[in-house]
């Protein structure tokens, strides 16, 4: 299981964003109305987090949510070239394992959460459900939560 490692890619590209803006961990938290224990736990990798609290992050900084699970993160360039979708990130993330042709039962959280998440009864899980979810279904959340416009500009990224 790699929900770990996933979570702290989350809380090295979000330091890359406080540090860009020179904040110490008190003042982003200030910024991003957020406790400042909790942010610090992010960071590190140590929280178990919302999807709408990485969503209100994204809104802030004006990046799309996959970018902050994406390892490509660092390269700002490419960073740049994903701004923020207003959408509704639990969509976005059904309709992307449905079009894989994903099979719940190859899910090994309870099937129930799983029916209700995909069938769109929960509209805010936690990062470690949706990455055990990505895990499981062999994909990455980065690529999960992909809107179709960040899915074009990264194919003409790729093309560059």
């Amino acid at each position: 299981m790699y929900q770990t490692n996933e979570r702290n890619i989350v809380g090295q590209n979000l330091q890359v964003l406080i540090n860009k803006r020179n904040w110490t961990i008190k003042h982003a938290a200030k910024e991003l109305n957020y406790d400042r224990i909790k942010l610090s736990r992010i960071l590190s990798g140590a929280h178990n987090f919302k999807l709408q609290t990485m969503v209100k992050f994204a809104r802030y900084f004006d990046i799309s949510v996959f970018l902050l699970f994406d390892r490509l993160f660092e390269n700002e360039d490419y960073r740049n070239r994903f701004p923020f979708v207003d959408t509704n990130y639990m969509n976005v993330f059904t309709d992307n394992f449905k079009s894989q042709n994903i099979k719940q039962s190859t899910i090994t959280l309870d099937p129930a959460t799983i029916s209700h998440i995909i069938n769109g009864h929960r509209s805010n899980p936690t990062i470690n459900t949706l990455l055990q979810i990505a895990e499981d279904s062999k994909t990455s959340l980065s690529e999960l939560l992909k809107t179709d416009s960040d899915k074009k500009i990264s194919n003409n990224y790729k093309k560059d």
